[in-house]
């Protein structure tokens, strides 16, 4: 039996060209997919705010139960999976974790944090960060914190 060695050489040079396509090709995604992670924003508006009675917004500091408590209303987009609230006092700043704060889509939150202001301060600042579960993957959405410099008494 007589091999035609013209026949493989063509086949191979394909084989070899859709390979080095598929791997540059693998090579240019990652990069990509680097950079948007890197510059990632939340895609979606949460419309997470605080709950206003009365024409006040339902967020005060009890100062004798070291109780900061306050009322979220989530929007219609998506459900929030969790918060990530920081309180910047006058001597130091503590940030804590909410993870049973689940709000489904146009759902409420009553939300309560220890604070102590007798070791950490006059709250100067409270930031309140939702979560949220995007593609199998939770995103912390620091764009669209919530952000009060006044903590009206309870």
């Amino acid at each position: 039996m007589v091999w035609n060695k013209k026949g493989i050489t063509p086949l191979m040079a394909t084989f070899l060209l859709i390979s080095f396509a598929v791997a540059l090709g693998v090579v240019i995604m990652n990069f990509g997919r680097a950079e948007v992670e890197e510059q990632a924003q939340c895609p979606i508006n949460i419309g997470l705010k605080f709950t206003n009675i009365g024409g006040e917004e339902q967020l005060c500091y009890n100062v004798a139960e070291k109780d900061l408590s306050f009322t979220l209303e989530n929007g219609v987009n998506i459900k929030v999976d969790g918060l990530v609230a920081n309180v910047i006092g006058t001597q130091k700043a503590d940030s804590f974790e909410i993870n049973e704060a689940r709000i489904i889509k146009a759902g409420s939150y009553v939300g309560h944090i220890v604070y102590n202001s007798g070791a950490s301060g006059e709250i100067r600042q409270l930031k309140i960060t939702p979560k949220v579960r995007l593609y199998d993957t939770e995103q912390i959405c620091t764009e669209q914190a919530l952000v009060v410099e006044k903590v009206r008494n309870c």
